[in-house]
């Protein structure tokens, strides 16, 4: 879970970072260079929050079930008698033996 709540900031610098560069190759002024990179690094700090929130929620879902696969059931007679229960294994016992 810690490395998904890096997510976001890591989308945002990412993103700043080619901004960056890619203004500078172009050679922008910097009073334009500025305020597009805060529009940028606004616009993905965003959306990675939701891809974040996404990817922490799937995770989770996952995880739970996980945890339900794990659980064993066990199921009792309703009365709480077990003895139909051994009749019953005693008759595919024979059935093996006598194959």
């Amino acid at each position: 879970m810690k490395k998904l709540k890096l997510f976001a900031p890591f989308l945002m610098l990412l993103a700043g970072a080619i901004a960056s560069i890619m203004m500078f190759y172009f050679q922008y002024p910097m009073t334009q260079m500025l305020p597009r990179l805060l529009v940028v690094l606004l616009v993905f700090y965003l959306i990675g929050c939701m891809i974040q929130k996404m990817l922490i929620s799937f995770v989770e879902q996952v995880r739970e079930e996980e945890a339900k696969e794990g659980e064993v059931i066990e199921k009792e007679a309703p009365d709480g008698n077990t003895e139909g229960i051994d009749e019953d294994n005693s008759d595919l016992k024979d059935t093996r033996e006598n194959a």
